[in-house]
């Protein structure tokens, strides 16, 4: 027991000692509500005018859900809009560029594995090159051999960071 004590005041000790500039910690700006409705409600006005049903996740940098909104999307579509935007959010890329990696059992293996969805429709939110989040587009059906989840999601990111 008296073992155990002086472990505890020696970390303790320790841990005192360190100066504040030494600790390793960073403030890490996330997606919040406001934009994060800006993107939503961008991309609902298009589905909107387009007919497209469309469901709209987006996340922040832990993955939370900060925003969501469906317009006759069904559940199929909700459940893999938001699989797109934690795949984006997991990998730093949209969430089609996965496409590529289930060519290789490897690819196959790390997809099926983390739970990656290699399907268009979900986008890093990246601003002064980190990822601040991320937007996840489902339900639409393909126009012109385009993903409207995609286009849809993409337009709401433009309107609201001013591309």
């Amino acid at each position: 027991m008296k073992t155990q004590a002086t472990i505890l005041a020696t970390l303790a000790l320790l841990a005192s000692s360190v100066p504040a500039g030494a600790q390793i910690t960073e403030t890490r700006e996330s997606i919040g509500y406001d934009g994060a409705k800006q993107i939503v409600d961008t991309c609902m006005v298009m589905a909107r005018e387009k007919h497209w049903p469309i469901a709209l996740w987006v996340l922040d940098i832990t993955g939370q859900p900060v925003y969501f909104a469906s317009l006759g999307s069904s559940e199929i579509g909700i459940t893999t809009a938001k699989f797109k935007a934690e795949s984006a959010l997991r990998t730093g890329a949209p969430s089609g560029d996965r496409q590529a990696a289930l060519a290789t059992p490897l690819g196959q293996l790390t997809t099926g594995k983390i739970g990656l969805f290699p399907v268009d429709g979900g986008i890093p939110l990246i601003k002064n090159g980190k990822v601040i989040g991320s937007v996840g587009g489902g339900g639409g059906r393909p126009e012109n051999g385009k993903s409207v989840d995609q286009i849809c999601a993409q337009a709401g990111i433009d309107a609201t960071f001013k591309k």
